[in-house]
């Protein structure tokens, strides 16, 4: 029978995204229509950074933060603050120069000043690098790697940094961002227009949600993370006999962009993108095996068969003049059961004790018969509803020693001659 298997099953690895409003025409369901990574570039600035990360963390969203390394030396307290608080941090060159136009070795030098003022900050920063203004080639691409780094850009630019309004970089997002698609959105946190992109985090952030997409951070590649739900399982009753049914509600803590697949003793369970919530159908196998209550975590098996009834076969034995004669002596069950079962056969002789394992129907145990004489009769002797017939030896006590003695092949011993 299936055993415990319905718990948590995985672990949320994200933050969870709040839940979607829908026009009444047009219910969308969250995750529904993809990822979206927001991206924040140049800083850390104290005016706006420590902001930004209060707002993320209040709406519950996920974000990269790609640093300028003059200013993580200059603010280690605030490259703490966004590491603190959950979000990943990535390298964006020392002073954000344009490295197709620099020398190789200055090129390294950027990014690896700036990892390494990430790690004197009391961090850890991720292998993410950006490369200022998007300026890349195949060089740049190779020295990125060279220094165990990956090159990651942007899909959906915000233009925050040419001064625009908050609401025209809402709209510049909002526009851009496609359904099933990678979508990585470039923010700033330490330009001169900052602030704007402050104000317009919360309606962008909410109007995105609207529309069915969720947050996610970059993986090790550079990639939006789909979030991974926490998945449980409850049965509408707590216990259920063997044969019967109960149905099984499986719930996932939060919405994600893929299909996922919860097993349960039912079987897989699909719950598609964007949704939450399935049920399927539980029927308790039915056995012959008697067996203790079942335990799954939710729902408890009762065992609906009968004890199993014990019979022991009958026995024959001719008792020896010489010695005791051992005897086998053999139970049965007329159905298993899913521990061992002690079976004690009470004789004139004495008792046997026959344990028969788990789920097996027969085992053998011994009884000893004492040593008999030919002028003794016939003996049956009840045991546990069968007989044990102890039938007298043909022979005396001398004749079967003799006869014993007359067995045994005595080795021939050579002598050699002396002389």
């Amino acid at each position: 029978m299936l055993r415990a298997v319905l718990a948590a099953l995985v672990a949320a690895v994200v933050l969870p995204a709040a839940p979607a409003t829908a026009a009444p025409d047009r219910p969308v369901v969250p995750c529904s229509r993809g990822l979206v990574a927001l991206t924040f570039d140049d800083g850390p600035l104290a005016t706006v950074t420590p902001q930004v990360v209060r707002l993320l963390t209040r709406l519950e969203v996920p974000a990269t933060f790609f640093m300028v390394g003059n200013r993580v030396e200059t603010h280690p307290e605030l490259v703490r603050m966004v590491d603190r608080a959950g979000f990943a941090i990535g390298n964006h060159t020392w002073e954000h120069a344009d490295l197709t136009a620099q020398r190789p070795a200055e090129a390294r030098e950027a990014l690896a000043a700036t990892q390494q003022a990430l790690l004197d900050a009391g961090v850890q920063p991720t292998d993410l690098a950006r490369p200022p203004y998007g300026a890349v080639n195949d060089r740049v691409r190779r020295m990125i790697a060279k220094e165990g780094l990956v090159p990651v850009l942007w899909t959906v630019d915000s233009s925050d940094w040419t001064g625009l309004t908050p609401k025209q970089i809402q709209k510049n997002v909002l526009t851009a961002v496609r359904p099933h698609r990678t979508n990585v959105v470039l923010h700033h946190d330490g330009v001169t227009n900052s602030p704007a992109t402050l104000k317009a985090l919360p309606g962008e952030i909410a109007a995105l949600r609207e529309r069915g997409y969720c947050f996610a951070a970059l993986d090790a590649d550079g990639n939006p993370t789909p979030p991974v739900p926490r998945a449980t399982v409850r049965a509408e009753h707590a216990r259920l006999a063997e044969g019967d049914r109960v149905r099984l509600t499986v719930r996932l803590d939060r919405p994600t962009t893929r299909a996922t697949r919860v097993p349960t003793p039912a079987g897989p369970v699909r719950i598609p993108a964007g949704e939450r919530e399935a049920r399927i159908w539980f029927r308790a196998p039915q056995d012959r095996v008697d067996e203790r209550v079942e335990d799954l975590g939710v729902v408890k098996v009762v065992d609906d068969d009968p004890p199993p009834v014990v019979s022991v076969d009958d026995a024959d034995v001719t008792a020896s003049p010489l010695l005791p004669t051992t005897v086998a002596i053999s139970a049965r069950l007329d159905r298993p059961r899913d521990r061992d079962l002690p079976v004690v056969v009470r004789t004139r002789l004495g008792n046997a004790t026959i344990v028969v394992p788990a789920f097996a129907t027969k085992a053998t145990g011994s009884l000893t018969v004492p040593v008999g004489t030919p002028d003794q009769r016939v003996r049956r002797i009840p045991m546990r509803g069968a007989t044990l017939t102890v039938r007298p030896p043909e022979q005396t006590w001398l004749e079967a020693a003799r006869a014993s003695v007359a067995e045994v092949r005595w080795p021939v011993v050579r002598i050699p001659p002396t002389f």
